[in-house]
């Protein structure tokens, strides 16, 4: 009896390289873990946690039933998206929360959220363009955004 193999080429065939991004996990798990200790330290659980970790990409749910291509977000849900993985926002709820305006949940999950968009940037995953695509930019890549 004769076998007949069949070689396939996948991607597992190459090797996998890291890049400069990836160093962006250092930071990213290092404030997940001051916000874990922050959690147990100041007794707020993990609500926030869990939380501000995901509610970021919930902001997909608002291009449900919206047309668009793989890898592509749905536009109506940029604006959303692009806004909840932006620093600004988590920044200025971590320094409220550090000043005491706002109670220890929001110091805890403003960590956890900043953890959350530095973790996507060191995956690759990023700010879209209006029309849902990924955003290259020059620090990431290597190269420019025209």
């Amino acid at each position: 009896m004769t076998t007949i193999t069949r070689t396939r080429s996948t991607n597992l065939d190459r090797p996998r390289r890291l890049r400069l991004r990836h160093l962006w996990l250092i930071p990213g798990l290092g404030l997940a873990l001051i916000a874990n200790v922050q959690a147990g330290t100041l007794h707020v659980g993990l609500v926030p946690l869990l939380v501000f970790g995901i509610v970021p990409h919930l902001t997909v749910l608002a291009g449900i039933r919206q047309p668009h291509a793989r890898g592509q977000l749905a536009p109506r849900a940029v604006p959303l998206f692009n806004t909840m993985h932006r620093p600004v926002l988590p920044l200025a709820a971590l320094g409220l929360a550090a000043a005491g305006v706002l109670p220890p949940f929001w110091l805890v999950g403003a960590l956890a959220w900043l953890s959350h968009i530095v973790v996507d940037r060191a995956f690759g995953d990023g700010l879209r363009t209006t029309d849902g695509f990924l955003r290259r930019s020059s620090a990431r890549t290597g190269t420019s955004n025209a």
